[in-house]
């Protein structure tokens, strides 16, 4: 197996169940609700934050580390895909 580092973030949410899956994006969805700060934004800013941190941990943290960033890049792209055009 590749180290976690090299993998995608398809190939990293697809070591996920479906059920992970949406449980992971619902609890990202809760903590990132609507709100007056551009949550895409941010969303995207902390998971390069997890990005970065995973090359510090172990190879099953590192793993769960970049799940989650993966998770919230999807999740922060659909927030942005989905915003009014200004």
């Amino acid at each position: 197996m590749d180290s976690p580092e090299d993998l995608t973030d398809e190939e990293l949410l697809g070591m996920l169940t479906p059920r992970q899956l949406a449980e992971l994006d619902r609890t990202i969805g809760e903590t990132f609700a609507d709100g007056g700060v551009d949550r895409a934004d941010a969303l995207f800013a902390l998971a390069q934050v997890y990005t970065m941190r995973a090359a510090e941990r172990d190879e099953t943290s590192a793993l769960a580390m970049l799940q989650l960033a993966a998770a919230m890049r999807r999740r922060a792209g659909l927030m942005a895909a989905a915003r009014p055009a200004r």
